[in-house]
């Protein structure tokens, strides 16, 4: 498992957590309403990576919890 760092869409974040792609949410931090986006921090299985990255507005970061 990672903690990863990445930005996503509502649409998008909500597909991967209905698919159970994210194993756990650490923060969620709203980028505006105008923006439709969110900057989240989670933890994601090896085997689900891909499937984050793809819906992912840009390419997940390693970061770590709680010091990011």
């Amino acid at each position: 498992m990672k903690i990863l760092s990445f930005t996503i869409r509502h649409e998008m974040l909500e597909n991967l957590m209905c698919e159970r792609r994210i194993a756990h949410l650490f923060k969620v931090e709203d980028l505006g309403h105008a923006r439709n986006h969110y900057r989240i921090v989670a933890l994601v299985r090896e085997e689900d990576y891909d499937a984050v990255a793809a819906h992912a507005s840009d390419r997940p970061q390693p970061a770590e919890w709680p010091n990011h």
